[in-house]
């Protein structure tokens, strides 16, 4: 039997299905040497990302509990250019 598609196997198809359902990878790259306002940039990102200090939810009676600007490193870009 000739068939015009090649064979998969099993183990790649199940790859193949937990690559798609992760959605399309797009490749990112990052410089070995960053320029110094770059640099600035990542830090501030860094620092945005931190969770909310203790102190901060004690005095507000737990009305703020969660940062608004926190951020998964694998799901969402920083976009400092």
């Amino acid at each position: 039997m000739n068939s015009s598609k090649p064979r998969v196997s099993l183990l790649k198809a199940a790859r193949l299905q937990i690559h798609l359902k992760r959605g399309p990878v797009v490749p990112t790259f990052m410089a070995a040497h960053k320029s110094t306002p770059r640099k600035i940039r990542l830090m501030k990102k860094i620092k945005q990302n931190s969770s909310v200090p203790a102190w901060v939810i004690i005095r507000t009676k737990r009305k703020v509990r969660t940062n608004p600007k926190k951020r998964q490193w694998r799901k969402t870009d920083v976009n400092v250019g």
